[in-house]
This record gives structure tokens, C-alpha cells and sequence, in this order.
């Protein structure tokens, strides 16, 4: 793992001592998760929120890495068909609480307009069965990902809005289903300087 957090800390400091252009930020937002072959609501809400860096590489490009907190939200919700066909179905919900740390490239088409995309790696902290005991189900210990979307700067201020496809089956479990997130995220951030 650490080494891992080297690896992708290496380029950051890099291409640090070479920058155009350096800006540092705080985001938060909310999470729109699904997982497929899994019996889970759609588009479970839950949150995210962290700190952005933005390193000029041009006037229109920058790596934009990120460390944010993310939380996964995974909510069964059976039908009243499935509950009489099996007494042992009942509403659950699991948080999977992560540290993503995306590192992503930002194009810059417009003034106001960036573009963004990237691999992001996602470190399980904690997982939570209806938020009071630990999972039963037993999740895998990371998640790669690929992420998506823009951002439109306001100011001192932004939005954006992104997509973010899970990559590899975050279960430890060996049936044949493969647990693949897939999530949209929307929310605010301040930048403190830069940008």
C-alpha cells in the first residue's frame, strides 16, 4: 500500500518543481451509486468530500490530483413477493466508507469550462451494515475506477459534476456475480488560492 501511495505521489512532486500555474481547493458533494448484478436500489445516495490540487502543466492542461473521503451506499430493498417466497430477505443497507485518491487530467476547451478524466484508486476504511455493526458480506480492501466530467469555475468558486466507473468486482464473495460500482457525483467546492 505504501508503496502504491509513492507511486502516485511521484509524479505530483515532479512535475511540482516545473509548474505554470498551482492551486489548491476544498469540494463536497453527493454520491449516486449502483452496482451491477447485485438487488440494491438504484442510484443510492450518499456523500464525498476532500481537498483538489490543480499543478499548470499549460495555460490549457493540468493534473489535478485529489484525496477525498467517499462514502458508498448500498441499499436492498427486496419485494414484498421475494420477503413471503423467503423470511430471510429484509430491507439492509451497507456504507462503504473509502479514501479515494483520483489522479486526473484537466483540459481547459473554455474559460469557465474544464474537462477532467482520470484512474482513481479507492482505499476501503470501513464498512458498516445498517450503520451500527460491521458487514457481513465481506468487501475487497480497494477499488480502481475510471473517472469522468467537468467543472465549471465561478469565481472563486465551482461546480462540477462527474461519472465514475469501478474497473474490477469490489466482493470478496465467490459467486459469479461481479460487483462493479458505478456512480455519479455532483457538488460545490472553494478554491483557498489558484485556479
Amino acid at each position: 500500500m505504501k508503496k502504491l501511495l509513492l507511486f502516485a505521489l511521484l509524479p505530483i512532486c515532479i512535475v511540482a518543481g516545473a509548474q505554470e500555474k498551482l492551486g489548491i481547493g476544498i469540494k463536497v458533494g453527493q454520491n449516486f451509486t449502483s452496482v451491477n448484478s447485485v438487488a440494491v436500489d438504484r442510484h443510492a445516495s450518499s456523500y464525498h468530500g476532500g481537498v483538489t490540487l490543480q499543478i499548470g502543466l499549460t495555460e490549457k492542461i493540468s493534473l489535478v490530483p485529489e484525496v477525498l473521503l467517499s462514502q458508498t451506499k448500498l441499499s436492498t430493498n427486496p419485494s414484498i413477493i421475494q420477503v413471503l417466497g423467503n423470511n430471510s430477505l429484509k430491507p439492509e443497507t451497507y456504507h462503504l466508507n473509502y479514501l479515494m485518491v483520483p489522479l486526473l487530467v484537466q483540459v481547459k476547451p473554455f474559460p469557465v469550462l474544464l474537462l477532467q478524466a482520470g484512474p482513481q484508486y479507492g482505499i476501503l476504511l470501513d464498512q458498516k451494515k445498517d450503520g451500527i455493526e460491521n458487514a457481513q458480506l465481506a468487501f475487497k480492501q480497494g477499488e480502481f475506477s475510471f473517472v469522468g466530467g467537468a467543472k465549471v469555475n465561478l469565481g472563486g468558486f465551482f461546480v462540477y459534476g462527474r461519472y465514475v466507473v469501478g474497473l474490477q468486482d469490489i466482493s470478496e464473495l465467490q459467486d459469479q456475480a461481479k460487483w462493479k460500482t458505478k456512480q455519479w457525483q455532483l457538488g460545490i467546492g472553494m478554491s483557498l488560492f489558484g485556479f
